[in-house]
């Protein structure tokens, strides 16, 4: 049995390798049995290693960064690799924190994250097809079958999603009682998060969604960077979740006066962003997009809290894994 710290460059998908041997220049070929301490190591990468007998713990992905600030270390993805082989080491000789947590796979979630996938494809595909015959009648009237086929198919994976969710205890005991969130978006979440135990405290969980703020500021992409947070979250939480779920499809209409509850949350950070508005000097004004905007923030991150308190009361983890 081998112990590594392993960190992985995501901008330049390489990886740096510690062991008691030192520092290896190419990856090892791991052996059953085998341990690796990673901190930012892909999901799929750790399903892969699992099934080779590896196990695998995975730290918090600000770890290095504290040890490095703290003993003053160059950053370098083999200085990290050190770090995250030292600090494990240490750590398993008590394992009486959550430093570490032992990835487990769960099959629940990986087939989940598969009709997610799947569906999401689909969508994209159907979306394209639309493009293609909308400005050419005789062609969409040839395709019409295929077009309806589609949409069918769509609604195939929801159903099929919707059976997986079942099997979740966060989207029975909260997320299926939310209007405004279908089935796809309630999937894609529980993907994206996989489990709250990774997130000791929600500015963390907002971190790793993007709505966390940075030097006064919403984190932004830097051209030819790779972003630190889940662009796809983020997406799905202001766009999908809040934008479409909440404000767009939650508002009182004739067949139903009353709005969805989500869209009263909406509502009342629009009404406080603005009449904070209305205090600000002509030269300081925000535009109606710039408020809106801010209160759709708002209502995600509101989102994510209560999300994140249901999941925690739960008293114990829906899945296992990392």
């Amino acid at each position: 049995m081998i112990i590594y710290g392993v960190d992985w460059s995501h901008k330049e998908e390489k990886i740096a390798v510690f062991y008691d041997g030192g520092l290896l220049n190419k990856e090892p070929d791991y052996q059953v049995g085998d341990i690796v301490a990673t901190e930012n190591m892909p999901h799929q990468k750790c399903v892969e290693l699992h099934h080779k007998g590896v196990t695998i713990y995975r730290c918090n992905t600000d770890l290095t960064k504290q040890i490095r600030e703290k003993d003053d270390i160059e950053k370098t993805d083999d200085n990290d690799a050190k770090i995250i082989y030292e600090q494990f080491t240490s750590w398993s000789e008590h394992q009486n924190d959550e430093t570490f947590r032992k990835f487990v796979y769960d099959m629940r979630l990986e087939a989940l994250s598969y009709e997610v996938k799947v569906r999401s494809e689909a969508v994209e595909a159907r979306k394209k097809a639309k493009q293609r015959t909308n400005l050419d009648p005789v062609l969409a009237e040839l395709k019409a079958d295929e077009l309806k086929e589609s949409v069918n198919y769509v609604n195939r994976l929801e159903t099929k999603i919707k059976k997986h969710l079942i099997e979740f205890q966060i989207y029975n005991d909260y997320l299926k009682d939310i209007d405004g969130l279908g089935v796809a978006s309630a999937g894609e979440l529980i993907s994206i998060i996989k489990d709250m135990a990774r997130f000791s405290t929600v500015s963390k969980l907002w971190a790793y969604f993007g709505l966390d703020v940075r030097n006064g500021k919403a984190p932004k992409r830097k051209k030819g960077e790779l972003a630190n947070w889940s662009q796809r979250g983020r997406s799905l939480v202001l766009n999908d979740i809040v934008s479409n779920g909440f404000k767009m499809c939650g508002a009182a209409t004739s067949k139903r006066p009353e709005p969805f509850e989500w869209r009263s949350v909406y509502d009342e950070f629009k009404k406080q962003e603005i009449e904070k508005n209305e205090l600000r000097s002509e030269e300081e004004k925000l535009s109606k997009g710039h408020m809106d905007n801010r209160a759709i923030r708002r209502t995600g991150k509101e989102f994510l809290k209560r999300l994140y308190n249901s999941w925690k009361s739960l008293g114990k983890e829906v899945h296992q894994s990392g």
